[in-house]
């Protein structure tokens, strides 16, 4: 009994340490004078720690199997991570690859602009010299213009204080004063008219006279006191002086005139358009006309006429 009761009492003392001592235990056994019978009772009652044992191992397994496959999961989530990382990689090289092309586009672009930029100043620096030259000129012409208007003032001052003043409604150029009437009638009419008041029709000598004549009014044709009533062809003023149909002389007929049409013109109307623009409605403007006809006429006098 007291043999079964050592056995026992190592064999509890054995159980409790554990199956990690049962190699201490073994030795502490094989110590003991009845080794054999304590080994084989303990052999016995260490069956439900063999039991946990196994739990522990099928426990060690399904962790080792779950670590398995997080590992797994852990290689497929860090897989399309990597493939995520390479995709942005690649959008990341290819968008900068573009971000330094734009970027070397705007450099580009903004030389060309600065070229241009400076291209303009210099352009305008150039106008703003020749604004400054042209107002130099602009006063200077301005001064010009202001004494030759004090010496024309100066001159016709003089040569009506000489010469007399033009009746009203008369005008002046140089030392004859003009008159343009407001009523229409024919040749002879018209020059008596002149006669009465101590004038008479126009005489046109000089191309100054025929653009000043031009300037009296639109659309208006006077009488001058040219005629070829003496001889067909042969235009004489009243003062007895020719005026050829040729450039020889001081003449301005339009284009094809004098032309005699119907025989019976014999007269000369000088005719005024509005078309400035035409050279030959300006200057070239007498037409030879039947005498009769009824058109406004112009007196010419010196200014000492009453």
């Amino acid at each position: 009994m007291e043999i079964e009761e050592d056995i026992y009492a190592n064999v509890e003392e054995v159980c409790v340490k554990g199956c990690d001592d049962l190699a201490a235990g073994y030795e502490t056994l094989h110590q003991s004078q009845q080794a054999g019978t304590r080994l084989k009772h303990g052999n016995q009652n260490c069956q439900p720690y063999k039991l946990a044992t196994v739990s522990l191992g099928m426990l060690c397994v399904l962790l080792l199997t779950s670590v398995i496959s997080l590992s797994v999961l852990y290689d497929g989530g860090y897989n399309q991570l990597s493939r995520t990382l390479s995709l942005l990689t690649t959008n990341h090289t290819k968008e900068k690859k573009e971000l330094q092309t734009s970027y070397g586009n705007l450099t580009k672009e903004k030389d060309q602009l600065e070229r241009e930029r400076n291209q303009l100043q210099i352009s305008y620096n150039s106008l703003s010299k020749d604004i400054d030259q042209l107002q130099m000129r602009y006063n200077t012409m301005t001064k010009e213009k202001d004494q030759l208007q004090r010496t024309f003032s100066e001159q016709e001052k003089k040569m009506t204080e000489e010469l007399g003043c033009c009746p009203d409604g008369w005008r002046r150029l140089g030392s004859s004063c003009y008159y343009l009437s407001t009523e229409s009638k024919t040749w002879s009419e018209s020059r008596a008219d002149c006669i009465r008041g101590g004038a008479d029709l126009v005489i046109i000598n000089s191309r100054e006279e025929q653009v000043f004549l031009n300037q009296l009014g639109k659309y208006m044709h006077f009488w001058i006191v040219l005629t070829d009533s003496e001889k067909e062809g042969i235009w004489k003023w009243v003062d007895g002086t020719t005026a050829a149909t040729t450039t020889t002389t001081t003449t301005f007929w339009s284009s094809g005139e004098p032309n005699n049409a119907d025989g019976e013109e014999d007269c000369v109307v000088f005719n005024r358009f509005s078309d400035l623009s035409r050279h030959w409605a300006i200057i070239q403007n007498w037409n030879d006309q039947p005498c009769t006809v009824n058109t406004q006429w112009v007196c010419e006098s010196t200014p000492n006429v009453s």
